[in-house]
């Protein structure tokens, strides 16, 4: 890691924790976008491993609502973590430029399903098999990406959520994510020990960042807020496509 890279990365650190204290979303999304620009993905998808694990354990915690996000959001967590961790193992193979348009991809359309008219609600008959898909093909693109946010944002859209209930029930999946991500990359080596050192350092600047967006979250327009990040990441997603394709 060169020392422009820690500087550009603390950022992006600080940045995509004032967003994720904000609106509960977008750690990796944020992280990944911005250092997927300057270097390997998989080395950004590294460097996220311990800020995610911590932030999410913590914005667990801060919901209270463990119990019910198991009780209710377990057919999806149990996928996601199954999938994640199988596919995990094949991020190496994957070529530089297609994991590049991967990433690109999965930002516009988090940011599409984020921006636009929240999904039709799913009667309780189907949310079951429903999260068993979503978790599934969310877990497999996730694990080759780290970006799993698209399924799981309109799935939870689609249960009518206040603020505070979205934002432990994201918590909640993106750990139930992170954690197999993590062993995963461990596993197949692309977790170095440099890597895991940088990704340790990374959790000063995520923590300071979510707490500042915890406060922000009570004080300003969550949802104005919200739609600037998103058309911002929505133009870097397709400039990652426009990298992958120019190579």
């Amino acid at each position: 890691m060169t020392t422009e890279l820690v500087v550009i990365a603390l950022f992006a650190f600080l940045f995509a924790g004032i967003i994720k204290g904000t609106i509960g979303v977008g750690l990796p999304t944020i992280t990944i976008s911005i250092l997927a620009q300057f270097v390997d993905p998989r080395v950004a998808i590294a460097l996220l491993l311990f800020p995610a694990l911590i932030t999410n354990t913590w914005q667990i915690y801060r919901g209270g609502r463990v119990a019910e996000s198991l009780r209710n959001l377990w057919p999806f967590g149990l996928m996601l973590i199954i999938s994640i961790y199988i596919s995990s193992f094949f991020a190496p193979l994957v070529p530089v430029n297609m994991l590049v348009a991967g990433i690109g991809v999965m930002v516009v359309l988090w940011t599409a399903s984020s921006l636009v008219k929240a999904p039709p609600a799913i009667p309780e008959r189907l949310d079951k098999p429903i999260q068993f898909g979503a978790g599934l093909i969310a877990g497999i693109i996730g694990g080759l990406t780290a970006i799993w946010s698209p399924p799981m944002v309109m799935y939870l859209h689609s249960r009518r959520l206040d603020k505070d209930d979205f934002v432990a029930y994201t918590g909640f999946l993106i750990l139930c994510g992170t954690v197999p991500l993590a062993l995963g990359y461990l596993t197949n080596g692309l977790l170095t020990r440099e890597l895991a050192i940088g990704s340790a350092l990374m959790i000063i600047p995520t923590l300071a960042g979510f707490s500042l967006g915890e406060k922000m979250r009570s004080r300003m327009n969550a949802k104005q807020f919200q739609k600037m990040v998103l058309v911002v990441f929505c133009i870097m997603g397709l400039n990652l496509i426009r990298r992958a394709i120019v190579q």
